[in-house]
């Protein structure tokens, strides 16, 4: 390869790495209202989607009160909740705490894999204290579980006892077993 190729890859190769830096920096530019409407975006479009669908005569196959009863629904909403009061009230000085907490709403499976996972703080992530907690519906097309979105407000302590505010989105899925409805998964802070 001559010098002159050399040269033309090198300057093409900052061309792409600026090209990938101006990029990342204007998505991150976002005004803060814009992340809060990008969260709300799906519980409106899913409202939309109730609506068309509604018109056109057909049951709306996402919406959960349609095949479950109201006592099991209040129930799950109830688990859903408690489960998150437990499962985010993290401590990095005793980290397996939080899933102790939140055992009596999981099934076996899902605690025997979080009693695995060994979690620990870090420098600014020490303990998690929920403060408030809402509970939202969501879509849900698998007629198997039923889902909660649980919402949760708190505070985040780092290693000097140093706080900041935190919300964290927890989609709740939880299946009927043996002994009840029990928690079966979460996922935390989902993209949209």
């Amino acid at each position: 390869m001559s010098v002159q190729q050399k040269k033309i890859l090198v300057f093409l190769s900052v061309i792409v790495f600026l090209g990938i830096m101006i990029s990342s920096f204007i998505a991150k530019e976002k005004p803060a209202s814009s992340s809060q409407e990008e969260k709300q975006a799906p519980s409106s479009e899913s409202v939309q989607e109730e609506k068309e669908v509604m018109i056109e005569g057909k049951e709306n196959p996402y919406d959960q009160t349609k095949r479950n009863t109201k006592e099991d629904l209040q129930g799950t909403k109830e688990i859903a909740t408690e489960f998150v009061r437990a499962f985010a009230s993290f401590n990095g000085k005793n980290p397996s705490e939080h899933i102790e907490k939140a055992k009596p709403y999981m099934s076996e499976e899902m605690y025997r894999n979080y009693k695995e996972q060994k979690e620990r703080g870090t420098l600014t992530y020490d303990r998690v204290v929920p403060e408030n907690l809402e509970t939202t519906e969501v879509s849900n097309d698998n007629p198997d579980v039923i889902q909660w979105n649980v919402i949760m407000q708190g505070k985040v302590y780092d290693v000097e006892g140093n706080s900041e505010p935190e919300e964290d989105w927890y989609l709740v899925t939880l299946e009927k077993q043996d002994n009840g409805y029990k928690v079966v998964g979460v996922r935390v802070n989902l993209p949209n």
